[in-house]
């Protein structure tokens, strides 16, 4: 408003230099004559010609400069207002972190208590002088503590490799290793091989024994993840590892190899991923539902190892049974 103020007094000084060729009121009959005085050229008491051409192009030059001054100020509105809504974007997205960080360490502490509760209360009974344990109870005891002390490792070293999930850096790919024994490994160790509510569906065609050169122990870790998640989204909500299932699932592990890679499919009759959720699942600390037990960075960590290897982790959004993930690496 006040670049409009002052475009408008600047006008009226400039136009107040115009000779006004009608401020009084003259005859018909004595126009020709007033029109021939103000035609002569030059006459001292008359603005010249070229002042008037100068006014004016003077008054156009400030037109233009202050249409220039609006754009500018137009874009520089604009280039705000879409800082801010950045701002607003990255303030969201910080707030979600926060939210899912606070979640994560909910559900961390929720994951190691249970095993460390257990593996009190059975140490303690093992540890009773007086306890009268027969062979059979005294190895279901030592086979919890076994599996709940393997559970929490297994939970600090998920947080160990999350702490590198974000590196770029390439793992050395100098073994050489069959995608056989890669599939072999990885379900033993995912524990999807014995798990009582799963049927798995192993199948390794011959070409699978041919070796590929890479790192062992990354590739079957990322393929035992990706398992993992398998397991663990196709049993009932909320159900132990130990709970008798009332209706089996299939979990599928297929091996492809081709001239240019090796892909490791893994389907499952899970809930399930919506279509629109098929990146998001592989951010850190998401949870698609609250009613599994889980981190939430499993896949995270699948997909980091896998990149590092030259493959990649992803979900094929187009299986409707259930989820499939595809792991693929190199050969």
């Amino acid at each position: 408003m006040n670049h409009i103020k002052s475009f408008l007094l600047l006008l009226v000084l400039l136009t107040a230099n115009i000779p006004v060729y009608c401020q009084t009121s003259v005859r018909q009959e004595d126009v020709p004559a007033v029109v021939s005085k103000y035609t002569q050229y030059p006459q001292g008491d008359m603005v010249p010609r070229e002042r008037f051409v100068g006014t004016v192009a003077a008054l156009v030059f400030i037109v233009l400069a202050f249409i220039l001054v609006l754009f500018f100020r137009h874009q520089a509105a604009m280039r705000l207002e879409a800082a801010y809504m950045d701002l607003e974007e990255a303030n969201a997205r910080a707030q979600e972190s926060a939210r899912m960080k606070t979640q994560f360490i909910h559900q961390i502490s929720h994951e190691i208590r249970t095993p460390l509760n257990l593996l009190a209360g059975f140490t303690q009974i093992l540890a009773m002088s007086d306890a009268e344990l027969d062979s059979e109870t005294r190895a279901t005891l030592k086979k919890q503590i076994t599996d709940n002390t393997g559970r929490i490792t297994s939970l600090i070293n998920k947080m160990l490799e999350l702490s590198e999930a974000s590196s770029n850096t390439f793992l050395d790919r100098s073994e050489s290793i069959s995608a056989m024994q890669i599939a072999s490994e990885a379900a033993d160790i995912s524990g999807v091989s014995t798990a009582r509510h799963i049927d798995l569906d192993l199948q390794l065609p011959v070409e699978a024994a041919a070796t590929i050169r890479t790192n062992k122990s990354a590739a079957v870790r990322a393929l035992a993840l990706v398992l993992d998640n398998a397991r663990k989204f196709t049993a009932p909500a909320g159900a132990t590892r130990d709970a008798v299932p009332t209706k089996k699932q299939r979990v599928t592990l297929r091996v492809v190899k081709d001239p240019e890679q090796v892909r490791f499919v893994v389907e499952d009759t899970g809930i399930g991923i919506p279509p629109e959720k098929a990146e998001e699942i592989f951010k850190e600390f998401v949870q698609l539902n609250d009613y599994y037990d889980g981190t939430g960075i499993g896949l995270t960590v699948a997909r980091s190892l896998a990149r590092r290897l030259g493959g990649d982790v992803r979900l094929d959004s187009t299986y409707s049974g259930g989820a499939r993930f595809l792991f693929t690496l190199p050969s």
